[in-house]
């Protein structure tokens, strides 16, 4: 029992329970309390143990025991640590060769692999089990390989006169690493193998009689392990490998030094010569040799990736004659014999739309556009590249456009050309990093097309702005316009991560000063990346003020427009989008206007009176829409004005209907949340939840509610509250971006226009959203009547289809005529439309 009053041995051990006590809050951070079952939970709490051991313990002592270091002349902390173990077992007192030997793999292979196993639990991936084996196997070859030699020769340099070194040091912390692994290497091998079994069941795999082979088979196999190293993971995996070898073979021990006495346990010798080097002068000794070649290695790889590139650009750029031939011809075109009859060539206009089925507010633009072009210039010829064919033909996606919207599109001049790689700018492709990720997608995305077709115009409606200079590699001269619905980074963005905000994609971060700065740089350097490849564009439009602002800030070009006084956004967000583009004193066009079109027709057909005592949302079941805020809105309500809620023979109780689509699985996961949480507030009778609704259905809403409610912050436009505002209701949406700036705001009134009348309500509290709709509801009818009717008014001859394509002519279409005309001269015969001054 003296030897626990030992402060080396106190310190000993409480160095073990805090490995053991940071193991454990490393599996409270990185694992869901709520889904982590307790085995999971066990066997994270020992892995990122084993790793802690492996990096601070083992690591200090394989440190202590190479360049002429042993523990037992060390005075260091780790160092007055082993001392203690070292009683127990002398040969970590000095560099044993054998056990330094398996510390080389045990610290810089099996520590590594066990903090990748925890990355892959935290993630919940299967392939877990595979590093696990792995993992376990080399943890049991290390510890029998670390006491079988001791054995062997009769254990001289093992103590056991004392009941701490031997149960405790000996017997309790080496079996640890037995049964443990044992037991985490058949836990996983019974998962393995039921995987395979349930994949390759015996009649297609091990079988008594032998079976015919798939010929598919060997290649598929190299295909997976080509796949496996050129991930990301199995390129670091592949350079650590490198590095692991190049750091044994520097630091073996020369002949001379290994004729040196192995056990010297007062450390008057070591097992290397000794060295006065720290350990970064050791790695710098290491790594300076390898910059030069590596300097030329790259430089070589470099100027041959640019030589193949700039070789298959030519290719491209010869076989885009017939190329463009084959797509005319597919439509029954022949544009030679069209020239020979000195009409001209054909204009090619492509847009850049991978989605171009999914029929959102975007794809509204893009088929406006295409029947804009359409109804211009018959012998415009339209290409759409995009990813939803060959999964849906020409004909199902211009039905569905037609339905949809109402757009009737001439299919006689217009091809889609697919996109295979269309999953490389899909979110779940990347699920770190995902911005970089999507945006280096696109940028193949942006080969794969050109690589297709070159366009004479290029128009991309989707926001994908890497792809710009990549149409430029193919042709410098190539006219390339874009229509921005949102930047895929803002300085909002970035601020918030600044100041550690938590929000939809930045809860991790917020927590930590090192994350929070790690992501910022992240940020920051895409946010060049992205404002350089916007530049790259000839004309930019984007959908609203608050989408302008940020591009422009972007740019350079204007300041942030959080800084703007309120003066400056009145302004801003009073004028509308038909104008010529203005020009800045560089003689760069400015980032313009031009208001997403809205089919009013139906809903601007609704009378506005009378209306039920119904707030209706109408947003997919997003995070970002926050439905939460919404019920809480009502909550509220309910407390400020239980009167509101109560049936009377003059007027009905208050309604919430949620309307929306559900994308997947999770938001049918987070629709079942919203049921629940309104459950519990006592508001299930009073909100009612429409999913997946026949646009016919959500009409019938519209036509009947008094209130359209959208609480999303920061939503880029918000055709939702346009839709709000053509049916006749009174709007409340959030007090930021699109609805704030551009949709709901004040319009002139009176004789002389000095008057002004509101069009909508904003709030950005749930207490303001609160107070407001009470007020909405107090208010008398006509003055409702007002805001009803101005809000239509500005909802139709703002927002809708004429005043989109007058914008869309002036302000995109015409700069990049002008410069397709400058480039290739006037077209014979052509037909001219545009209209000149």
């Amino acid at each position: 029992m003296d030897r626990l009053l030992n402060v080396q041995t106190a310190l000993s051990l409480g160095y073990v329970a805090f490995m053991a006590g940071s193991a454990y809050v490393a599996s409270r951070i990185f694992l869901p309390s709520a889904t982590t079952s307790a085995k999971t939970r066990a066997i994270f709490l020992w892995l990122a143990f084993d790793a802690i051991c492996h990096f601070s313990l083992e690591g200090s002592f394989l440190y202590l025991s190479v360049q002429g270091r042993t523990v037992n002349a060390s005075p260091s902390f780790f160092g007055y640590l082993w001392q203690e173990y070292s009683a127990a077992d002398a040969r970590w007192g000095v560099a044993d060769p054998t056990v330094v030997a398996l510390e080389f793999l045990t610290v810089l292979g099996a520590g590594p692999l066990a903090a990748y196993c925890c990355y892959l639990l935290a993630k919940q991936d299967p392939v877990y089990h595979y590093w696990a084996v792995v993992l376990s196997t080399a943890e049991l070859y290390g510890g029998f390989m670390t006491f079988a030699p001791e054995w062997l020769t009769g254990s001289p340099n093992l103590d056991t006169s004392n009941w701490l070194f031997t149960w405790v040091y000996l017997a309790f912390m080496n079996l640890m690493w037995v049964f443990i692994p044992l037991w985490l290497m058949i836990d996983s091998f019974g998962f393995v193998a039921l995987a395979l079994r349930a994949q390759f069941p015996a009649a297609e795999g091990v079988s008594a009689s032998k079976s015919p082979r798939k010929p598919t088979a060997r290649a598929n196999a190299t295909k997976a392990v080509r796949n496996s190293l050129t991930t990301p993971h199995g390129i670091g995996g592949t350079a650590y490998t490198i590095l692991l070898a190049a750091l044994f073979f520097y630091i073996m021990p020369t002949a001379s030094a290994a004729n040196t006495p192995t056990y010297d346990h007062s450390a008057t010798v070591t097992l290397l010569p000794r060295s006065d080097e720290t350990l970064v002068d050791s790695l710098s000794a290491l790594i300076k040799p390898l910059l030069l070649p590596a300097a030329l290695l790259t430089m070589s790889v470099t100027i041959g990736a640019i030589q193949v590139a700039e070789k298959g650009l030519r290719k491209v750029k010869r076989s885009n004659k017939s190329r463009r031939k084959t797509v005319l011809a597919q439509l029954g075109i022949d544009e030679k014999e069209e020239i020979r009859q000195n009409l001209g060539p054909r204009t090619i206009l492509g847009f850049f739309h991978p989605y171009c089925n999914a029929g959102g507010g975007g794809e509204r633009v893009l088929y406006e556009a295409i029947a804009y072009h359409q109804r211009q210039d018959p012998r415009v010829v339209v290409v759409v590249y995009t990813g939803d064919v060959p999964l849906s033909s020409k004909e199902e996606i211009l039905t569905k456009a037609s339905q949809r919207f109402g757009i009737t599109i001439d299919g006689n001049s217009l091809a889609f050309i697919p996109l295979k790689r269309r999953w490389m700018v899909e979110q779940d492709t990347w699920k770190t990093w995902t911005l970089f990720g999507q945006s280096y997608g696109s940028v193949w995305l942006g080969f794969e097309a050109m690589a297709c077709l070159i366009p004479d115009v290029f128009v991309d409606t989707m926001g994908y702005a890497f792809t710009y200079p990549v149409a430029r590699l193919f042709d410098r001269k190539l006219p390339v316009g874009a229509y921005v619905h949102y930047p895929i980074i803002s300085t909002d963005m970035i601020a918030r991560v600044g100041r550690r905000e938590s929000g939809h994609t930045n809860t991790a971060a917020a927590k930590s000063r090192v994350r929070t700065w790690v992501k910022l740089t992240y940020y920051r350097i895409l946010a060049r990346l992205y404002a350089w490849a916007l530049g790259r564009a000839d004309v930019l439009v984007v959908n609203g003020t608050w989408t302008r602002d940020h591009i422009n800030h972007l740019l350079g070009l204007a300041r942030h427009p959080s800084t703007l006084p309120e003066s400056d956004r009145s302004a801003d967000t009073g004028s509308d989008s038909n104008t010529r583009p203005k020009k800045k004193a560089d003689g760069r066009a400015s980032v313009e206007i031009v208001y997403p079109p809205c089919d009013t027709s139906r809903m601007s057909a609704f009378p506005l009176t009378p209306r039920r005592r119904t707030i209706v949302s109408l947003a997919q079941f997003r995070p970002e829409k926050e439905h939460t805020t919404q019920i809480y809105i009502l909550q509220r309500l309910l407390e400020r004005r239980p009167d509101l809620f109560q049936s009377t023979p003059d007027s009905e109780s208050v309604q919430l209907i949620m309307m929306g689509s559900s994308r997947n699985d999770q938001d049918t996961k987070r629709i079942e949340l919203l049921r629940i949480l309104a459950q519990q507030l006592g508001l299930d009778k009073h909100i009612t939840f429409i999913v997946n609704a026949d646009f016919d259905v959500v009409l019938s809403n519209l036509a009947h509610a008094s209130v359209g409610l959208s609480t999303m912050k920061d939503e880029h436009f918000g055709i939702n509250v346009v839709e709000f505002m053509a049916a006749g209701l009174v709007t409340l949406s959030h007090r930021s971006a699109g609805p704030f700036l551009d949709i709901a705001v004040p319009t002139p009134a009176g004789k002389d226009g000095n008057e002004v009348q509101i069009t909508g309500l904003h709030a950005d509290s749930i207490d303001d959203f609160a107070a407001s709709l009470e007020k909405i509801f107090d208010m008398p009818n006509d003055q409702q009547l007002q805001i009803r009717q101005a809000a239509r008014a500005r909802a139709v001859h703002v927002f809708g289809t004429d005043g989109f394509t007058t914008a869309w002519d002036n302000l995109l279409w015409q700069p990049l005529r002008n410069k397709l005309l400058a480039k290739r001269g006037p077209m014979p015969g052509s037909t001219n439309h545009a209209k000149t001054e």
